[in-house]
């Protein structure tokens, strides 16, 4: 489980959880998987950050409300006798489904009959009273029935499989010309209210750690440019490699290339003059590398351009976080 901070302030409690994502852009800088990230104590006196711990609250306060309402909602009782014409054509019936409930039909000579059950629920059994007078066909979970001549009123007993728990429905087949029905349909109001929840829930849920994501992804972002920044730099060799700017805040170096310029490869270059390749990333027209080096040499084919860190070399961030920024902080779960 995540370890939540509290806030001095309010008392709000937020938690960030570790970020898969993180890995694979920050690659072995991250500790093991064994840990996770939370906002450090500088961090949660931010506005912001308490902005979104208030949002967190109030998402996750809807959804055990949404939760308790779906679990202990009291059922209603839904079911008519008689199915309701629909809104378009009378003909065609709606009913709420109820296993206490018995449902009356009334067929026509020479008309068929659909009875329509809940989407993927299939139809395991069909006990009809009058056999010789009805037809009866289950297909999937629809049952078409067709009265013969002088059909006499019997009843029909249908049993489902839904989603593996059993459905039974109860039937009063009678024939008729006063309300012609064509189509029965079964609705479950209970289930969908249930399931209207749920998407709601899932659909905040998702918001919020969208949310929760930017947002660290910014903070760490950012880190690149906290502090106080040094700009002595000179550099020694061809300009067509010479960025535009060159800064460090002692625990990252930022050159930039603007307008999509190619990209020189870099090295840092050790005390005795040996070369060690360096990975950085690419945000928008700047370029980080994870470190600080006293001499850097950029090249691309047969140019070289030589960039030397002409300060003292330091490291002020006085917050040791566990990640790039002082405002999101790794830590071993369970401490």
């Amino acid at each position: 489980m995540n370890e939540p901070s509290t806030t001095p302030e309010t008392g709000e409690r937020v938690v960030v959880p570790f970020l898969p994502a993180l890995r694979k852009k920050l690659g072995n800088k991250l500790s093991p998987p064994a840990t996770e990230l939370v906002v450090t104590d500088s961090g949660l006196k931010s506005r912001v950050w308490r902005g979104v711990g208030a949002i967190w609250k109030r998402l996750v306060l809807f959804s055990a409300a949404g939760a308790i309402t779906t679990t202990f909602a009291p059922h209603p009782a839904y079911a008519s006798e008689v199915p309701r014409p629909g809104y378009k054509d009378s003909r065609v019936r709606n009913v709420n489904y109820d296993p206490d409930q018995v449902v009356s039909i009334q067929g026509s000579f020479r008309h068929a009959i659909e009875i329509q059950f809940g989407p993927g629920e299939t139809i395991t059994q069909a006990a009809l009273g009058d056999t010789i007078s009805w037809q009866i066909a289950p297909v999937g979970n629809i049952i078409f029935l067709k009265p013969r001549e002088k059909a006499a009123p019997t009843n029909l007993i249908v049993v489902t499989n839904a989603g593996g728990s059993p459905r039974t429905y109860h039937f009063n087949l009678t024939l008729g010309t006063a309300e012609t029905m064509y189509g029965v349909r079964f609705h479950y109001p209970q289930e969908e209210r249930a399931l209207a929840i749920l998407q709601t829930q899932l659909a905040q849920a998702a918001e919020a750690k969208t949310l929760e994501t930017n947002i660290t992804a910014s903070a760490l972002d950012h880190a690149v440019i906290e502090g106080t920044r040094n700009m002595n730099y000179t550099v020694q060799g061809d300009s067509a490699l010479q960025p535009t700017e060159i800064s460090d805040n002692g625990e990252f170096t930022v050159m930039r290339y603007p307008g999509h310029a190619d990209l020189p490869s870099i090295f840092a270059v050790d005390v005795d003059g040996t070369e060690t390749i360096v990975p950085y990333d690419v945000r928008e027209d700047f370029v980080v590398v994870h470190a600080v080096y006293r001499q850097l040499r950029l090249r691309r084919g047969t140019t070289v351009l030589c960039v030397y860190n002409e300060a003292p070399l330091r490291n002020d961030r006085g917050d040791r976080t566990g990640t790039v920024s002082n405002v999101v902080q790794r830590k071993v779960k369970g401490q």
